[in-house]
């Protein structure tokens, strides 16, 4: 049997509510990588975020973190690693300060995680990813060696209005939702479906015998790119007409379908 890869997302697809691997998804996972399978979890989170969920099902693995900004091998080297300017990434915190009082920008260069400050929305974040932010001033932003990803954190309706200002005055970035109240921004040609190309050509795996699983906007172009994309049953409706959908990721929608793989 030809080796396939398992792509999948983490918040609202490989963990539950609970930020938890179920036992079913970890089991069936698992049993995919003593078959010969690869498992690699693909994720805006940073890599030792990623971590806090994969490590649930192997302690070794390839990874696709910021959202396919940086791409590292099982052994944790790198094969991508895409920057954005920081002096454009600190000019763009300058924007959210000065737009809004409530909206709070985040800063992920290599393997730390700056953030604008310590409030509610930071804690919160801290809370799911088991990761502790480096509170860094808007001006230091600029003198860092640079930055994979920005994170901007508020109310959904004011990251939409950001979100057109910033397209239209930064037509050199990718900016796209991973949830309401989430707005990841990364140099233009970064995505997830980069960072899937990136794996299966380093594997020698054929795009056709991949597998993905995901359930938001940030993972369409992953689920384009594989022969096999499948949508958590908790996705936003507007994507449910576009791939085959499982259950959600409470009710293990990533084991129904691995279960049933050849």
């Amino acid at each position: 049997m030809m080796s396939k890869i398992i792509f999948s997302d983490i918040d609202g697809t490989l963990i539950n509510d609970e930020l938890q691997v179920t036992p079913k998804t970890r089991d069936a996972l698992r049993r995919q990588i003593i078959q010969g399978n690869l498992f690699v979890p693909v994720s805006a989170r940073m890599p030792k975020a990623i971590m806090t969920a994969a490590e649930q099902v192997t302690k070794v693995c390839p990874m696709i973190a910021y959202n396919g900004a940086l791409v590292l091998d099982e052994m944790g080297r790198p094969l991508v690693s895409k920057f954005m300017s920081s002096k454009v990434a600190g000019e763009i915190c300058h924007v959210v300060e000065k737009q809004s009082k409530s909206v709070v920008w985040n800063a992920y260069s290599g393997y730390v995680w700056y953030a604008q400050n310590d409030g509610e929305l930071v804690q919160h974040e801290e809370a799911i990813v088991q990761v502790k932010a480096t509170i860094l001033p808007v001006e230091r932003i600029a003198s860092l060696q640079g930055v994979h990803k920005l994170l901007l954190m508020g109310e959904a309706a004011e990251l939409d209005g950001l979100q057109a200002l910033l397209k239209s005055k930064y037509p050199d970035l990718y900016l796209v939702k991973s949830a309401p109240h989430l707005l990841e921004i990364m140099q233009q040609g970064v995505s997830k479906s980069s960072g899937v190309k990136e794996v299966a050509k380093e594997f020698n795996v054929s795009l056709a015998d991949c597998y993905a699983f995901g359930d938001n906007y940030n993972d369409e172009d992953m689920l384009e790119a594989v022969g096999h994309p499948y949508l958590m049953g908790n996705a936003p409706a507007d994507l449910k007409s576009k791939f085959t959908v499982t259950a959600d990721h409470n009710h293990d929608g990533i084991a129904a379908f691995l279960d049933g793989m050849e």
